[in-house]
């Protein structure tokens, strides 16, 4: 029976580790386009459509686009109100992190428009 030198495989086996965690991390954060495209895509893998259906089905997705985009503005307003309503509910230091927490919000939603 053949015995492992553990002192051996085990930095082999971290370094394994790190490598697969890092190329993960770096590679992981290469998002798919999000809205239309992203959609398209998803209805083309997953119903196998047509290239006429492709076709269709993206003239349809582009139709409604601007209709999603003006309930995301309004959605954003009501965003807006309802956090100044909650701020006048909290001290100030509760205030502060509230702020800090919609910073952080903010910053993830430009990376994420960003992406698309």
């Amino acid at each position: 029976m053949m015995r492992f030198d553990w002192k051996q495989v085990l930095p082999a086996l971290l370094l394994g580790c790190l490598l697969g965690f890092w190329t993960g991390a770096i590679l992981g954060h290469r998002r798919a386009p999000r809205g239309p495209e992203r959609m398209l895509d998803k209805f083309s893998r997953e119903l196998r459509l047509e290239a006429g259906q492709r076709d269709s089905v993206k003239t349809v997705l582009e139709t409604f686009r601007p209709r999603f985009d003006a309930q995301n503005e309004r959605l954003l307003e009501l965003r807006m109100d309802m956090n100044k309503e909650i701020a006048k509910l909290l001290d100030p230091e509760q205030q502060k992190r509230f702020q800090e927490m919609q910073a952080r919000w903010e910053a993830r939603h430009k990376r994420r428009q960003g992406a698309q």
